[in-house]
């Protein structure tokens, strides 16, 4: 590999970090030095830097602070009313028990 692109690589540890994960770009740099925008890409997906990727991770929380809001305010509505009537499970005694 070229001296300059290896210089590069040194400036940007993410490249170099995709590069070790994706052995293939060795082979593809040495025969094409000039694809390191194709490297750039690649490594932009493999990141998730894309601009569909970041649209979807702040979709996601978006919804994930929704249920947050939607949970606390569940937790609210518990504390508000509350407590709950104690249910009986048993039913009543009959009254010639009551009289003892």
């Amino acid at each position: 590999m070229r001296r300059e692109i290896l210089e590069y690589l040194n400036t940007r540890p993410d490249l170099k970090y995709y590069i070790r994960e994706k052995p293939e770009w060795y082979r593809k740099l040495s025969r094409n030095p000039f694809s390191v925008s194709e490297l750039e890409e690649g490594a932009k997906v493999f990141y998730g830097r894309t601009f569909g990727q970041r649209v979807d991770k702040f979709h996601q929380q978006v919804q994930n602070f929704g249920l947050l809001m939607e949970l606390i305010s569940v937790m609210g509505d518990e504390v508000k009313g509350g407590s709950a009537p104690v249910q009986n499970d048993f039913p009543p005694m009959p009254d010639s028990m009551n009289n003892g």
